[in-house]
């Protein structure tokens, strides 16, 4: 699974007070903490810091070329921002983050194709965000046949199958499941995606939750989940799940992460 790091996020306060102070030694240790983690991406959004959103997304996406070998995922609804972003993460692999069925669809897509990046497709429309099983293989289809249309592979695509806590529906999880086969079923050469942990929001222990959720999803056919790379649970859960969804020959990995852990 393509590990997405979390933690460059100015929705998270820590993150947000070092992006506003230009705190580099901690955005530093954040960015090599999850590289360190196994992280494939790092995203990056800095919308929260306002006008200061596109100087502060090429700060940090400098830090990242400077400190790690990650490719980067730019995280903003403004198209200009992510235009900027673009030019400035030239040299890694690269995700645009996002674009919907209805919202920034031509300006993504077209960055997409002049820049080879991939895409996150998010499967909202005009009507609101799918929340039934139905709804959301509905909108996947009408979100595929128009990347498609668009001049955009389905290997380039991400479907963020749009998870919901189960604190507020206790459905949520099962119908991002469905999601996670129909995307399987019917787009074999797409990645799919998650903010994984939001699955658990506003719950106790949450790393329980997100443990059961991640082995089912990867069962399903999740492809890739942003995540925090470096959190003991959560490696833990990645390498179990690893095992039960068929994707670790012979438990070797597993068993290598075992052992690691009983040297420490």
């Amino acid at each position: 699974m393509i590990l997405i790091g979390e933690k460059l996020n100015s929705s998270i306060p820590k993150t947000l007070e070092a992006f506003q102070a230009k705190d580099e030694s901690a955005v530093v240790e954040l960015i090599r903490r999850q590289a360190d983690g196994g992280a494939q991406f790092l995203d990056i959004n800095t919308a929260i810091c306002g006008e200061a959103e596109q100087e502060t997304l090429l700060w940090v996406i400098g830090l990242v070329k400077d400190n790690c070998d990650c490719g980067i995922m730019i995280d903003t609804t403004d198209p200009a921002v992510m235009a900027a972003g673009v030019q400035a993460a030239a040299g890694r692999g690269l995700i645009l983050n996002s674009a919907t069925i209805t919202d920034r669809f031509e300006e993504v897509t077209q960055l997409a194709r002049e820049s080879g990046a991939s895409v996150v497709g998010l499967p909202i429309d005009s009507e609101g965000m799918p929340h039934t099983a139905q709804e959301k293989c509905t909108k996947i289809d009408l979100l595929m046949g128009k990347l498609r249309e668009a001049g955009i592979p389905d290997s380039r695509v991400y479907v963020d199958v749009l998870i919901e806590t189960l604190a507020t529906d206790g459905e949520s999880a099962k119908n991002a499941i469905a999601a996670l086969r129909h995307v399987a079923a019917n787009y074999p050469d797409a990645q799919t995606t998650c903010g994984l942990s939001n699955i658990s929001f506003g719950l106790p222990r949450r790393s329980l939750i997100n443990s059961a959720f991640v082995s089912a999803a990867l069962s399903a056919g999740l492809t890739s989940a942003i995540l925090d790379p470096a959190s003991p649970a959560m490696q833990a859960a990645l390498a179990a799940s690893r095992v039960v969804a068929g994707q670790d020959d012979y438990c070797m990995d597993y068993i290598t992460y075992i052992r690691s852990q009983e040297e420490e």
